[in-house]
């Protein structure tokens, strides 16, 4: 063979692959069969994907919309890590998702990652983090009220949390639960919306199961924190330890909502509960033990209109409380944690004490438990002060492929699987819902 031949060659082997590389976003390897294949899970797909099901999404969610005079929208998601751009995408089940988030008054979320542009000051393993610029990426999700009291607020430090407060700032975005000192962080985040009278306010607190993010320098960027309290207790002759909330910080925390219920109309308040480690060997942690739920019906009776649960990345059940709700975990939202440019998403599977490890599974092959990836967006209509409506509507979140971590709104069977489990989880409180077919409704 001569050298023109092998030349010609090369070019055409060029010609044949340079589309599959432009197809699948630059120089990735495109994934193939078999176990113990050692590429990225991010682009790797375990579940072939299955035929897309018909449905009419923006017929669907216009009728949703329909509002009467005088309607106030409050919407409410779990846990928010973000980092990659996702609300230009096309798919009708994800945009008429974020539409719903756009026409609301209010849409909440717990920011669980930092704007900031100092990733030299990363501390722990997770890189929940980008850019400052990326802010107005957050603000286009229609997400306007955020919590920032949770255990990755200052994953970049004290610089890093006040980079990020500044870009909330600049982006009108409200938020709560940290602050460039301790008393604002226990300060209400307060907003009002545009045709309303009503006054909105936010308070934001976090319970760990260690004090290791407990204020040390109250003149410092902080959070507002309630820690953890241990007794013993004699039980069939043995003494067992028993941890619950410490009782100084609930009161701390009733104090700050008797003040902010002064000036709002409408109080919410969120709660982001860590009350063990997330650690596999401990299951999915999709109930409230009877002592965490002190803090949250603690919280109503001090006059919170209603309670937003956070933290244990699955869905927990829903009660109604003196008739107020509360949700005692919202579950994920948007899980953007193995992009592999922030992190090789190869490394955090093997490593990742929350990543399920069943027997003779690849390391290439695990996912995520199914609960970690599915949720709800909570809806909520209120007119003249009075709560008329919840509505849950049924979300998944994509595990594999390059939209790892985006939501997109729950087909049918998935869906009624979904809100299956949200009445199953619902039980213990006695909440009632009703079918309005792809989604549920709270009776009130």
């Amino acid at each position: 063979m001569n050298g023109l031949d092998r030349n010609l060659r090369r070019l055409v082997r060029t010609l044949l692959v340079l589309p599959l590389l432009a197809l699948h976003g630059g120089a990735q390897t495109v994934p193939g069969p078999g176990k113990d294949d050692p590429r990225s899970v991010y682009q790797r797909r375990v579940h072939p994907a299955g035929p897309m099901e018909r449905i009419d999404w923006p017929g669907r969610i216009s009728e949703l919309l329909k509002e009467e005079p005088g309607d106030l929208i409050v919407t409410a998601v779990g846990d928010l890590i973000f980092n990659q751009p996702i609300t230009q995408l096309p798919d009708p089940d994800r945009a008429g998702l974020f539409r719903i988030l756009q026409e609301a008054d209010i849409a909440y979320g717990n920011m669980e990652f930092s704007l900031n542009d100092r990733p030299d000051l990363q501390r722990p393993f997770y890189n929940f983090r980008a850019p400052r610029d990326f802010r107005w990426e957050l603000a286009r999700t229609g997400i306007n009220l955020v919590s920032q009291a949770n255990n990755h607020a200052l994953d970049f430090g004290p610089e890093g949390l006040r980079e990020c407060l500044q870009a909330l700032d600049q982006t009108n975005i409200t938020h709560a639960g940290a602050g460039t000192t301790l008393a604002e962080a226990h300060a209400p985040g307060t907003l009002e919306v545009a045709g309303h009278k009503t006054r909105i306010a936010l308070l934001s607190y976090m319970r760990y199961w260690t004090a290791k993010y407990r204020s040390k320098d109250p003149n410092a960027p902080s959070l507002s924190t309630i820690d953890p309290a241990v007794i013993l207790v004699a039980k069939d002759g043995k003494v067992e330890k028993v941890e619950g909330p410490l009782e100084a910080d609930v009161s701390t925390m009733e104090d700050d909502i008797l003040l902010a219920r002064r000036k709002a109309d409408l109080l919410l308040v969120s709660l982001h509960n860590h009350d063990v480690t997330h650690h596999r060997a401990y299951g999915i942690q999709d109930s409230t033990p009877p002592n965490e739920e002190i803090m949250f019906h603690r919280a109503i009776e001090a006059g919170a209109d209603l309670v937003l649960g956070t933290g244990p990345h699955v869905l927990r059940g829903i009660e109604i409380y003196k008739g107020r709700p509360i949700f005692y975990s919202l579950g994920d939202f948007i899980y953007q944690y193995r992009t592999p440019d922030r992190i090789p998403a190869d490394l955090l599977h093997q490593r990742d004490i929350e990543m399920p490890r069943p027997a003779n599974v690849s390391v290439w092959d695990r996912r995520e438990s199914r609960e970690v990836l599915e949720t709800v967006l909570v809806r909520m209509v209120l007119n003249q002060g009075r709560l008329k409506r919840i509505q849950l509507l049924p979300v998944t979140i994509d595990d594999e492929g390059p939209l790892y971590g985006v939501p997109r709104l729950a087909d049918s069977k998935r869906g009624a699987e979904i809100l299956a489990r949200v009445e199953k989880l619902s039980v213990p409180y006695g909440t009632k819902f009703v079918s309005k077919g792809w989604y549920l409704e709270v009776v009130l």
